[in-house]
Protein backbone atom coordinates (compact mmCIF):
# COMPACT_ATOMS: atom_id res chain seq x y z
CA UNK A 1 0.00 0.00 0.00
CA UNK A 2 1.34 3.45 -1.12
CA UNK A 3 2.15 5.81 2.05
CA UNK A 4 -0.51 8.69 0.75
CA UNK A 5 -3.27 6.31 0.53
CA UNK A 6 -2.32 4.38 4.12
CA UNK A 7 -2.21 8.48 5.19
CA UNK A 8 -5.53 9.08 4.05
CA UNK A 9 -7.41 6.14 5.38
CA UNK A 10 -5.48 6.81 8.83
CA UNK A 11 -6.56 10.42 8.79
CA UNK A 12 -10.39 10.14 8.29
CA UNK A 13 -10.16 7.10 11.12
CA UNK A 14 -8.64 9.76 13.03
CA UNK A 15 -11.38 12.08 12.53
CA UNK A 16 -13.81 9.38 13.05
CA UNK A 17 -12.92 8.93 16.54
CA UNK A 18 -12.22 12.51 17.48
CA UNK A 19 -15.86 12.85 16.40
CA UNK A 20 -16.93 9.64 18.27
CA UNK A 21 -14.81 10.32 21.32
CA UNK A 22 -16.33 14.32 21.73
CA UNK A 23 -20.30 12.97 20.85
CA UNK A 24 -20.26 14.84 17.88
CA UNK A 25 -22.73 12.94 15.68
CA UNK A 26 -22.61 15.42 12.51
CA UNK A 27 -18.55 15.16 12.37
CA UNK A 28 -18.59 11.59 13.08
CA UNK A 29 -20.93 11.05 10.02
CA UNK A 30 -19.22 13.30 7.97
CA UNK A 31 -15.90 11.59 8.44
CA UNK A 32 -17.48 8.11 7.86
CA UNK A 33 -19.13 9.71 4.27
CA UNK A 34 -15.91 10.61 3.58
CA UNK A 35 -14.48 7.36 4.18
CA UNK A 36 -17.28 5.63 1.91
CA UNK A 37 -16.52 8.08 -1.05
CA UNK A 38 -12.82 6.89 -0.45
CA UNK A 39 -13.90 3.27 -0.59
CA UNK A 40 -16.21 3.77 -3.68
CA UNK A 41 -13.32 5.50 -5.66
CA UNK A 42 -11.24 3.29 -5.13
CA UNK A 43 -13.37 -0.02 -5.60
CA UNK A 44 -11.74 -2.18 -8.87
CA UNK A 45 -9.16 0.17 -9.30
CA UNK A 46 -5.63 -0.52 -8.72
CA UNK A 47 -6.01 2.09 -5.35
CA UNK A 48 -8.55 -0.79 -4.27
CA UNK A 49 -7.43 -1.89 -0.43
CA UNK A 50 -8.91 -4.29 2.16
CA UNK A 51 -7.42 -1.70 4.93
CA UNK A 52 -10.30 1.20 3.52
CA UNK A 53 -12.81 -1.70 3.63
CA UNK A 54 -12.07 -2.93 6.81
CA UNK A 55 -11.92 0.35 8.04
CA UNK A 56 -15.40 0.95 6.70
CA UNK A 57 -16.73 -2.16 8.10
CA UNK A 58 -15.45 -1.29 12.02
CA UNK A 59 -16.96 2.14 12.07
CA UNK A 60 -20.30 0.47 10.29
CA UNK A 61 -23.08 0.95 13.29
CA UNK A 62 -25.68 -1.70 10.97
CA UNK A 63 -23.74 -5.14 11.80
CA UNK A 64 -25.54 -6.70 8.61
CA UNK A 65 -24.44 -4.44 6.26
CA UNK A 66 -20.88 -3.87 8.46
CA UNK A 67 -20.45 -8.10 7.65
CA UNK A 68 -21.37 -7.41 3.82
CA UNK A 69 -18.12 -4.62 3.75
CA UNK A 70 -15.89 -7.15 5.69
CA UNK A 71 -16.59 -9.81 2.82
CA UNK A 72 -15.59 -6.75 0.56
CA UNK A 73 -12.24 -6.82 2.59
CA UNK A 74 -11.72 -10.33 2.87
CA UNK A 75 -12.59 -10.68 -0.95
CA UNK A 76 -9.75 -8.18 -1.72
CA UNK A 77 -6.94 -9.52 0.69
CA UNK A 78 -7.77 -12.83 -1.19
CA UNK A 79 -7.89 -11.59 -4.73
CA UNK A 80 -3.87 -9.11 -3.83
CA UNK A 81 -2.75 -12.43 -1.53
CA UNK A 82 -2.48 -10.78 1.43
CA UNK A 83 -2.52 -12.87 4.36
CA UNK A 84 -2.25 -10.30 7.28
CA UNK A 85 -5.37 -8.47 6.09
CA UNK A 86 -6.82 -11.79 5.75
CA UNK A 87 -6.35 -12.60 9.01
CA UNK A 88 -7.37 -8.87 10.38
CA UNK A 89 -10.85 -9.24 8.84
CA UNK A 90 -11.21 -12.23 9.79
CA UNK A 91 -10.91 -11.45 13.26
CA UNK A 92 -13.10 -8.26 12.92
CA UNK A 93 -15.43 -11.07 11.18
CA UNK A 94 -15.45 -12.84 14.32
CA UNK A 95 -15.40 -9.96 17.03
CA UNK A 96 -18.83 -8.90 15.40
CA UNK A 97 -20.24 -12.00 15.49
CA UNK A 98 -19.41 -12.10 19.24
CA UNK A 99 -21.20 -8.46 19.41
CA UNK A 100 -24.27 -10.25 17.69
CA UNK A 101 -24.12 -13.33 20.25
CA UNK A 102 -23.31 -15.43 17.09
CA UNK A 103 -20.81 -17.78 19.31
CA UNK A 104 -20.57 -20.33 16.63
CA UNK A 105 -20.31 -18.06 13.59
CA UNK A 106 -17.92 -16.17 15.76
CA UNK A 107 -15.65 -19.63 16.41
CA UNK A 108 -16.04 -20.23 12.48
CA UNK A 109 -14.55 -16.82 12.00
CA UNK A 110 -12.08 -16.77 14.70
CA UNK A 111 -10.62 -20.28 13.98
CA UNK A 112 -10.13 -18.76 9.96
CA UNK A 113 -7.93 -16.15 11.24
CA UNK A 114 -6.02 -18.57 13.06
CA UNK A 115 -5.63 -20.58 10.22
CA UNK A 116 -4.69 -17.63 8.03
CA UNK A 117 -2.83 -16.15 10.63
CA UNK A 118 0.09 -19.27 10.21
CA UNK A 119 1.11 -17.73 7.48
CA UNK A 120 1.90 -14.16 8.73
CA UNK A 121 4.86 -12.64 10.37
CA UNK A 122 2.57 -10.45 12.63
CA UNK A 123 3.41 -11.92 16.09
CA UNK A 124 0.82 -9.40 17.72
CA UNK A 125 -1.88 -10.18 15.32
CA UNK A 126 -1.53 -13.92 15.96
CA UNK A 127 -1.76 -13.43 19.63
CA UNK A 128 -4.71 -11.25 19.52
CA UNK A 129 -6.19 -14.12 17.17
CA UNK A 130 -5.08 -16.46 19.74
CA UNK A 131 -6.63 -15.06 22.44
CA UNK A 132 -9.71 -14.21 21.02
CA UNK A 133 -9.92 -17.37 20.18
CA UNK A 134 -9.53 -18.51 23.64
CA UNK A 135 -12.33 -16.33 25.01
CA UNK A 136 -14.55 -18.05 22.63
CA UNK A 137 -13.31 -21.93 23.81
CA UNK A 138 -13.06 -21.07 27.23
CA UNK A 139 -15.32 -18.60 28.22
Amino acid sequence: MKAPLYNEILDICQNIANASEKDDEDARNSACGDLQKLCANHQDSPKDHPLQWEALADFTDDGDQAMDIYQIALAIAEKLKLATFITSVYLAMAQRQQEFEESSKALEYATMAKTAAQTISSEELKQEVQEFLSTLTNG
